[in-house]
């Protein structure tokens, strides 16, 4: 209606009124909330409004009162009160206030049938001048009688309305509200409407429901004010907000407003992401469990949300405590629910441990210091990774100690987000430790990194290499035949394992890559031999040692596995001379033995090609200092080539021994014991086979400088007389 029609409609209404023999008079302000066309309005067989359409209200205005008044409602251009569709006796009182709600459905019966409904205590403006009066009207036809809570000030500030029926007025202080519409005795919100009463102290104002739920108009709530503004009350703006409670204290209750949003909430849970009303000023409190109200709160924190932004809230910090470790909220004002590619997963992390330093973390394997200098109350941005298994490993910022290792597993998470968080303290309990929190409030413990013990031998005849693991350089100029220690590495995961040239930048310039997955607790021994470029069995490869060992399962002997490495030998045997035949049978390259238990001492070994008696070489293994260790023996280098050939040990502490020749003494032994014909053995091996009397053998090589048992034994048995002796080297032998 435009300002000319208000005030012809004034101007009628007056001259009504001083036309009667009454002066008295009456405030009404009439709205149109019947979801029809739009109506003429008569009174007393006069036209008063004109096109009157739905969801409009005059201004409040001066009728006669102590007078019966007719009121027609009729068709949009009806020519006359005849063609009303409705008529209604009515009569005010001198000095009352009225608004008259027009609402129903035409045609219908009963309660819903279309009728004005009179709310007889109006008020164009507050009791109080801070304050703003409402009262509500259920007009919506169709929809349930309702409660109305408003969200974060006070449940149920309208019970059980039914339709048809106005509320006495609410009393609130000039602000922002929101009103969540529920079915009655329910806690489900059907819809949560803003209404903006800020610039409105001193005033009042009809707020109404409109239209159908099941049909249009579509449900909506609208607010008259006195002047006959109507405005429709959007829908209430909202930002996703996630709690975490990281804070090691008690269990506490967590307040919005007036309203408990979470109760008897634990350390170390979460929320999940839910709708809080926005664009508005709202008190988060933190009180005791069993707290009774907001009043309870021990801390306090204003905070005003943006509509559609997405916060993860970290309660953190120590009761009690001041300066940076004071308890406090901690916002992440950029959260998020899901990754921005649907293939990866992305994940913040917060820093809330109180009494730890400054933190680097490092993506073990796949990137250095992906948080850097991360100190107490920080959140960093999101990292964007693959889903899959990562090891964070936690080190003070700068340094490149690792406090501790955590796996973090991703696998089953891509598309989705998460905010890994420090928690608890590392000199006190809670004992300190990484956790998640995943958008639905899942809190998952981050287990520390489970690994498995690797020592990495260089055995490829070829030059100096750099090996990643992963995106990470796990050897920088790794030299042909030395090794790593046994280290941890982390198990249970997929990893690539890259052999590029020295002095490589990144793991793309490898020249060779290899895939593991390790198993936990398990310890290995990987060994890089074979030649780059050569195909078939000795092309350059990684060979496994799967059981590998650390340590001897006898604290008095020392555990000895062996590898061929030598890519131009053939398969062979190995003799420990003297001690036992073929402690190696048919060993092939690229092949690891089992582990031998050898009692702490000097050992020879013979190599010979498999199936014969023919030694190729003898080295001498010097075990002697090792009890209750264990080591690796590897053929090394070319029978034809460069590097010769040789034997080497490898020790857990990346030690790399290489074994010389044996050394040896000349030795001939003359039988001249006028007995019986005898057996000779030197150590378990049958040196003389039926040696007789007044016979000789030539000089022989016998090993030195080790401590051999020479033993005499009748003719077809094996006990007898022993000598125990130990020959110096030959002289050339030093």
């Amino acid at each position: 209606m435009n300002k000319l029609k208000l005030f012809l409609l004034s101007c009628l209404l007056t001259a009504l009124a001083a036309s009667t023999a009454f002066s008295q008079t009456a405030r009404i302000q009439i709205i149109h909330n019947s979801p029809e066309p739009v109506v003429d309005i008569y009174i007393n067989d006069s036209k008063e409004l004109d096109d009157f359409t739905f969801r409009t209200a005059t201004p409040f205005i001066d009728v006669p009162a102590g007078l019966m008044l007719t009121v027609a409602v009729a068709p949009a251009s009806s020519t006359s009160s005849a063609d009303a569709l409705a008529t209604f006796p009515v009569m005010f009182d001198d000095g009352g206030t009225y608004v008259v709600m027009a609402a129903g459905v035409v045609g219908n019966m009963g309660a819903t049938a279309f009728n004005l409904f009179v709310n007889p205590t109006a008020r164009e403006a507050a009791a109080d001048p801070a304050n703003v009066d409402v009262a509500v009207f259920h007009g919506s036809p169709d929809a349930p009688a309702v409660d109305v809570d408003a969200v974060f000030v006070a449940d149920n500030v309208v019970d059980n309305l039914a339709f048809g029926n106005f509320t006495g007025y609410l009393s609130l202080p000039a602000g922002k509200y929101d009103l969540a519409v529920q079915p009655a005795g329910t806690n489900t919100t059907v819809a949560s409407f803003r209404a903006d009463l800020s610039g409105l102290a001193g005033g009042a104002a009809t707020v109404f429901a409109s239209g159908f739920l099941s049909n249009t108009p579509a449900f909506g709530l609208f607010a008259a004010l006195p002047d006959g503004t109507v405005l429709e009350l959007g829908l209430t703006p909202t930002a996703r907000v996630q709690v975490i409670h990281n804070s090691p204290d008690p269990i506490v209750d967590v307040y919005a407003g007036n309203t408990r949003l979470i109760d008897n909430f634990a350390f170390r849970t979460a929320t999940p992401f839910i709708d809080v009303p926005a664009d508005r000023d709202l008190n988060f409190g933190v009180a005791g469990e069993n707290s009774t109200s907001a009043a309870d709160a021990i801390a306090n924190f204003p905070v005003n949300l943006t509509t559609d932004e997405t916060y993860v809230v970290m309660a953190a910090g120590v009761v009690g405590n001041m300066g940076a470790t004071a308890f406090n909220l901690f916002v992440n004002p950029t959260a998020r629910e899901a990754a921005s590619d649907p293939n990866n997963v992305d994940v913040a992390v917060f820093h809330g441990s109180p009494d730890a330093p400054a933190v680097d973390v490092d993506a073990v394997f796949v990137a250095d210091n992906v948080v850097d200098n991360l100190a107490f109350g920080n959140f960093t941005g999101y990292l964007s990774l693959p889903a899959g298994k990562y090891d964070l490993a936690v080190q003070p910022a700068g340094t490149n100690t690792t406090v501790a290792s955590f796996r973090a597993d991703l696998s089953g998470l891509a598309g989705g987000a998460a905010t890994v968080f420090a928690s608890g303290f590392l000199s006190n309990t809670p004992a300190f430790g990484l956790f998640a929190a995943l958008p639905d409030g899942t809190v998952l413990e981050l287990g520390l990194t489970p690994t498995a013990r690797v020592q990495v031998i260089h055995n490829s005849p070829d030059p100096i290499v750099d090996i990643y693991a992963g995106n990470t350089r796990l050897l920088d100029n790794f030299e042909f035949r030395t090794a790593t220690p046994f280290i941890d590495v982390p198990a249970d995961r997929d990893l690539n394992f890259g052999v590029a040239g020295e002095n490589s930048t990144s793991a793309a310039d490898a020249i060779a890559n290899f895939p593991v997955n390790l198993t936990t607790d398990e310890t290995y021994v990987v060994m890089a031999a074979g030649v780059v470029g050569n195909m078939g069995a000795t092309a350059f490869n990684l060979f496994v040692n799967p059981t590998a060992r650390e340590a001897a399962a006898d604290p008095a002997n020392v555990d000895v596995a062996v590898f061929h490495g030598s890519p131009d030998a053939p398969a062979v045997d190995v003799d420990a001379v003297f001690v036992v035949d073929n402690v190696v049978d048919n060993l092939a390259f690229g092949n690891f033995t089992g582990y031998l238990s050898l009692p702490a001492g000097k050992y020879d070994l013979a190599v010979q090609p498999a199936g014969t008696n023919t030694t190729v070489a003898s080295f001498r293994a010097d075990l002697s200092g090792l009890a209750g260790g264990a080591a690796t023996v590897f053929a090394s280098g070319f029978l034809s080539n460069t590097p010769a050939f040789g034997l080497f040990a490898a020790l857990p502490d990346g030690q790399v021994v290489e074994l010389g020749l044996t050394p040896t003494a000349r030795v001939q032994v003359i039988h001249n014991s006028p007995d019986p014909i005898v057996d000779i053995y030197a150590g378990n091996t049958r040196l003389l086979d039926n040696f007789e009397f007044r016979t000789a053998t030539p000089f022989i090589d016998v090993p030195a400088d080790r401590a051999l048992t020479f033993g005499v034994a009748g003719e077809k048995q094996h006990v007898g007389r022993r000598c125990h002796c130990q020959f110096p080297r030959q002289p050339h032998d030093g």
